[in-house]
């Protein structure tokens, strides 16, 4: 058991998004500390990195209420991880992100009265992009720059609109990377192959492994400063956009060739992206919002609140966390 979180042992938690990248990590870490977990799961969720045991899984969806309250009743820590990254259309971000958020807390307010900490896994996209030497932090104006941080900027403004009638506190990772993760092996692939994208900015980028994201949410659940609070959870490194490729290429032994991609480019390539989703169904995360973000380059966040709050403190040196992250990825056969 993992001893700074052994107040989470025996008590009952809900774990949201459970069968997603980052939630697979969080139901692991609760399932260490001794808890009694159960995992919101769909009928077509993939279970292959949860736990054989130690868990309950709860068929249900945050967009459909009357499916929550078994999964909600008298539990003592929510951990709502569930979110849409990638869509068909706009709307979807918004149903699933803010009024999915909505459903539970509500549900969660008539079946749990005794809960004891939701913890809300927002974005930095919810705050939006930050200026060349300056990464945001939690007093930093919000302005998000595309549909899915504008819904996960709703989301926290749910959140907020029930902290009075129960004890919240929302995180914001930036990109979160590690072994399992889909979505970040893109860029594995890209340089793997050998190209190396020189882009219009250079550009400053936040991440956090998974591992050490968890540590964080499980800060955030357990201490008493945290409720009430919202805190960006990052690595202590911003690399520039080429800085990032070139560790990914010398962790994969790969000196890709420097290809230089324009701003109009980018933005063709996300049209062009969204055309084949369209077509085909196939779940593609980049479109013209995600370009933009690759355009605006500018995406770091601060971790001093939560280091000085919550003793919050990232144990995975940006190299060594993607040379594990390649490791796994080789040895799974993604790569």
């Amino acid at each position: 058991m993992n001893e700074p979180f052994a107040s989470l042992r025996g008590q009952t938690c809900l774990v949201t998004g459970a069968s997603g990248f980052l939630g697979g990590y969080v139901v692991e870490r609760l399932v260490d500390a001794g808890a009694s977990v159960r995992c919101l799961v769909r009928g077509t969720s993939r279970r292959t990195f949860l736990p054989n045991s130690g868990v309950q899984f709860c068929q249900g969806d945050v967009t459909n209420p009357v499916s929550l309250p078994d999964a909600l009743t008298d539990v003592d820590f929510v951990f709502h991880v569930a979110g849409l990254i990638k869509a068909q259309q706009v709307t979807d971000y918004f149903r699933v992100n803010y009024l999915g958020t909505v459903n539970l807390l509500e549900v969660c307010r008539k079946v749990a009265p005794r809960v004891r900490r939701v913890v809300v896994v927002s974005s930095l996209a919810a705050a939006g992009p930050s200026f060349p030497g300056h990464p945001l932090d939690e007093y930093s104006l919000c302005h998000p720059a595309t549909p899915y941080g504008k819904s996960k900027w709703q989301e926290e403004q749910a959140a907020i609109a029930f902290s009075d009638r129960m004890p919240i506190t929302i995180v914001r990772p930036p990109t979160i990377y590690g072994p399992r993760d889909r979505e970040t092996l893109a860029i594995f692939r890209l340089v793997g192959f050998g190209i190396s994208p020189r882009l219009p900015v250079e550009g400053e980028i936040s991440m956090v492994h998974a591992s050490d994201l968890v540590d964080g949410i499980m800060l955030a659940a357990t201490h008493p400063e945290a409720v009430g609070r919202t805190f960006f959870l990052a690595n202590d490194e911003a690399p520039s956009l080429s800085d990032l490729l070139g560790i990914i290429g010398t962790v994969l032994g790969r000196r890709g060739v420097e290809v230089s991609v324009p701003a109009w480019a980018l933005r063709i390539a996300g049209r062009t992206a969204e055309a084949v989703r369209a077509t085909t169904g196939l779940p593609i995360i980049f479109d013209r919002w995600k370009a933009e973000e690759v355009v605006g380059g500018y995406w770091a966040c601060s971790n001093a609140r939560a280091r000085r709050q919550l003793g919050f403190t990232p144990r995975i040196p940006l190299r060594d966390g993607l040379a594990e992250t390649a490791q796994w990825y080789r040895a799974m056969g993604w790569l």
